[in-house]
Order: structure tokens, then sequence, then C-alpha cells
């Protein structure tokens, strides 16, 4: 059995904290699980388990979070939408966490990742969370691991938490934005990863 190194157990610990680093902790937790090295996948599985065993212990006090899913086509204003949500939800008390899917390209693989940079005031704004993740080509307008793992397939509806929602239900967010690369037959997923979509 692999054993849980020291800096996944301070990543677990940092979760589930007050403390002003949960965010940090959040971030690099969020990497592990989309990493797709094979020792960052069994330190990112053993991680995952011991979030779910904790919910399950305090699951008064951590409850899910509402996760709206927001969709729309390129320049249709989502990121500016996203923004003014987010800081009125957080100015009425709500902890919130936005995950920006971006599209990656076809030739390079890679994502520009460029919605924390359209949302500014959100990103700094202390009770609020905002991670753009790339699609690394997964179709269904969300990241590999926004609905849970990298071989869900869009015929398939997942029971389980979608990891990198758990992720932020375990640090305290009680309002999950998650937006979608598009709109159109290949984002219909997304509406398996919510409980309502805008």
């Amino acid at each position: 059995m692999t054993a849980l190194l020291p800096s996944t157990k301070r990543l677990i610990d940092g979760l589930f904290s007050a403390s002003a680093l949960a965010r940090t902790h959040l971030s690099r937790s969020i990497t592990l699980v989309e990493s797709s090295l094979p020792k960052d996948r069994v330190q990112a599985e053993l991680l995952l388990d011991h979030v779910l065993a904790q919910r399950k212990l305090h699951h008064a006090a951590k409850t899910a979070s509402f996760r709206v899913g927001i969709a729309g086509p390129p320049g249709a204003g989502k990121s500016t939408f996203i923004e003014t949500l987010g800081l009125s939800l957080t100015q009425k008390g709500h902890k919130v966490a936005v995950l920006a899917i971006d599209p990656s390209s076809s030739v390079t693989g890679g994502s520009i990742l460029g919605d924390k940079t359209r949302m500014t005031h959100l990103s700094n704004a202390p009770d609020a969370f905002v991670r753009p993740s790339p699609t690394r080509g997964t179709l269904g307008g969300v990241a590999q691991h926004t609905n849970g793992s990298p071989s869900y397939s869009a015929t398939r509806c997942s029971d389980e938490y979608a990891e990198i929602v758990l992720l932020c239900e375990a640090c305290g967010y009680d309002i999950v934005l998650v937006e979608s690369v598009g709109l159109g037959q290949s984002e219909i997923v997304i509406d398996d990863t919510v409980d309502f979509v805008m």
C-alpha cells in the first residue's frame, strides 16, 4: 500500500483549515489532481480518499456546495457576468469558487488560461477562488477532472462528487461556478456536473 507523502498530508490539513493559506493549499491540491504523472496520480487518489473520509466525518459542518454552470459562446460575456455575480455573492457572505474551463489547442495541447485575468476583482476577493483549467481535448464543456475521472464519458453520469468541486467544498466554498468552454451539443455534460445551468 502506498503511503501518504508529508506534502500531501499538509495539503489535506490545509484544505480543512481556516487559515489564510487555504487557497494556496486548494490550488496545489487541484494541481496534484490534474497531474498526469503516475506518482502524482497515486497521491491524488490518496488525497481524494482522505477528503471524502473527512467529509463523511464532518458532514454537518461541510455540506455540499450549490453548483452553477455558466455556458455560452466565446465573447458572450461569461467572465464579466461571473465576476459580477461572484462579487455580489461574496458580499452576501458566501464563499465562491470559480472553475473557468479554457479550451486547449488541438495542435499544441496548450491553453491560454486567461479567464483569471478577466476576473481580477473576484480573484483578489478574500472569499473567492478563481481557477482556470484546460480541457486537454475533453469534450463536454468541462475539464477532465471537473466532473470525475479522466475516463469520464459523456454517456455516463457519475454519482461521485466531482474531484475539483469536492476539493473546493472541503475548503469551505459553498457556491461553485463552472464556466463552460462554449455552447452546443458537446457541452451537455455540464448538466451532469452542476445543479443549475445558465
